[in-house]
């Protein structure tokens, strides 16, 4: 199941790869942190290979917006290309690569058809692109807001066709049928065969890595991933992502310890709530706000001027805010790190906090155990 599901989400397969390594690898020079690591892939489906700048464009989207790879890299006009099933890839020089035009290659641009007027703007079923003119509507709207990076603009009208329908975008073409549902069509097959270009199966290179080798990889480090999650925050289902950065916050250890996936980069003694000022929240957050120098005072959290408890810091630098009043945050006021100390922030060395503020942004995840 996870192996179909992995083959299916092209975002998925895209985020997973060149992990810096993992909980349970393999020793060095097994399949798993070559295949993970690897910058050329073969695919025996096609006997193509996919490597360096197009590999990880490839990667971005996947499978089910480009399919595989029909062709071998080869020079046009100084504009490197590669045919795969539903794209054609281009580099030029000096630039990044590009998305070919198959679409209007094709000879699927037309113009609106007379009459047409933008549909109420409150209607969000239809989405009109004042650019190109045409509308995108019904089960083609989720496939464009979910792929409009790899299809481009829509160049001609939705058309009825034998069984279903289509719609031809700038790169690509949308398909449907009941069967099958909503999918890209084979317009770089189609193109290539019409071109006569040569799409003959090519030995694998050395030192690529099989694609069937790369998703048995990705698998292995998806388990291993949700397997360390299970470690780290019991059965909250906390499943960290591929090279994904998140800030892991030990009550019982009093530490905090920046990830990169599974891989800790920085681990420095804290101070978490005391228990007679409030205990920091356990669970799992993001970081939703931050302030680089602010004033700290107990009236927002319900300790007014006189309470036992008020106080009011000045200077409090690198605040980032993942709970409400919870946040990681530098505290010059005591040098008791590795002790309970706050009212239920995370206070933290300036070094420490000052790294983490470079280091982290907005939706960075904060798990406190």
């Amino acid at each position: 199941m996870q192996r179909r599901r992995l083959l299916a989400a092209g975002g998925a397969v895209a985020g997973m790869l060149a992990l810096p390594g993992r909980a349970g690898a393999a020793p060095p020079g097994q399949t798993t942190p070559t295949a993970l690591g690897a910058d050329a892939v073969y695919f025996p489906e096609t006997g193509h290979t996919v490597s360096g700048e197009f590999w990880r464009f490839w990667r971005t989207y996947g499978l089910d917006a480009f399919g595989f790879p029909i062709s071998e890299p080869y020079e046009d006009g100084g504009v490197r290309n590669q045919y795969f099933q539903r794209v054609r890839f281009e580099l030029p020089p000096g630039g990044g690569v590009r998305l070919g035009l198959l679409g209007i290659e094709a000879g699927g641009a037309q113009p609106p058809p007379p009459g047409t007027t933008p549909p109420p703007a409150n209607n969000p079923d239809v989405r009109f692109i004042p650019e190109t003119g045409h509308t995108v509507t019904g089960a083609f709207l989720p496939a464009f807001n979910r792929w409009q990076a790899v299809l481009g603009l829509p160049v001609g009208p939705e058309q009825a066709v034998p069984g279903g329908y289509i719609q031809y975008f700038a790169n690509a073409r949308l398909e449907w049928d009941p069967a099958g549902g909503t999918r890209l069509g084979l317009l770089g097959s189609e193109l290539a065969a019409q071109r006569g270009l040569d799409t003959k199966a090519v030995a694998q290179p050395a030192g690529a890595v099989t694609w069937g080798n790369y998703v048995a990889a990705l698998v292995a480090d998806e388990e291993d991933r949700r397997a360390f999650g299970v470690r780290i925050a019991g059965n909250a289902g906390f499943v960290p992502g591929a090279n994904e950065r998140w800030v892991l916050v030990s009550i019982g250890q009093q530490r905090v310890i920046a990830h990169e996936g599974t891989n800790s980069v920085l681990s420095d003694a804290c101070s978490t709530g005391a228990a007679y000022k409030g205990l920091s929240s356990k669970g799992i957050f993001a970081i939703d706000r931050r302030v680089p120098n602010e004033v700290m005072d107990s009236t927002t959290i319900g300790y007014p001027k006189g309470h036992p408890k008020y106080y009011r810091l000045e200077n409090v630098l690198y605040t980032q805010y993942y709970n409400g009043g919870e946040a990681l945050h530098y505290a010059w006021w005591h040098n008791n790190f590795g002790q309970p100390m706050s009212f239920g922030c995370i206070n933290l060395r300036l070094n420490t906090a000052k790294w983490l503020w470079d280091w982290a942004n907005f939706g960075t995840r904060v798990v406190v155990v």
